[in-house]
């Protein structure tokens, strides 16, 4: 499944990079507020509970960051086992430089399902692609808040 998305916040480049590069604020936006720990400078381990109307699991994702060039990209690689099968992706930010306080965020993943879950594929498109662009959302509204001084919204 692949899955691209981009937004503009009003914000400078490097305040965007340190949030969305800070896997504790990040997590701060996501839905069901997951766990977070940092196992060592390249790999985070996100621990999360996962539930729909037949489902209610654990899941644990290892993310590896693989490139970091700060303040313009980052790529990385999940992994991770929901329901005893295999669940990996391969993903990318982007971020550039629109003004002294804008920058335009692109991210894209391939996201692969194994085991029974690869059955799913089509129907976890929508719910993945809304996770995603909730986090994103959330983390672009508190930017933007501090950057105009106001107060930031709850995640």
């Amino acid at each position: 499944m692949h899955l691209t998305g981009e937004t503009q916040i009003a914000a400078p480049r490097q305040r965007v990079w340190d949030v969305l590069t800070d896997p504790h604020q990040v997590v701060a936006c996501a839905p069901g507020k997951p766990a977070v720990e940092v196992v060592d400078e390249r790999l985070i381990r996100i621990s999360a509970e996962v539930r729909n109307l037949f489902i209610r699991t654990t899941v644990t994702i290892d993310l590896a960051l693989d490139e970091m060039t700060p303040p313009s990209r980052a790529t990385g690689r999940a992994s991770g086992t929901v329901m005893g099968g295999p669940v990996g992706a391969v993903g990318s930010l982007i971020l550039e430089e629109l003004g002294p306080a804008l920058t335009g965020v692109a991210w894209e993943a391939e996201v692969t399902l194994g085991g029974m879950l690869a059955g799913f594929a089509s129907m976890a498109e929508q719910p993945a692609r809304q996770a995603i662009d909730g986090t994103l959302a959330c983390l672009k509204a508190r930017l933007e808040a501090e950057s105009t001084g106001g107060a930031a919204p709850a995640g």
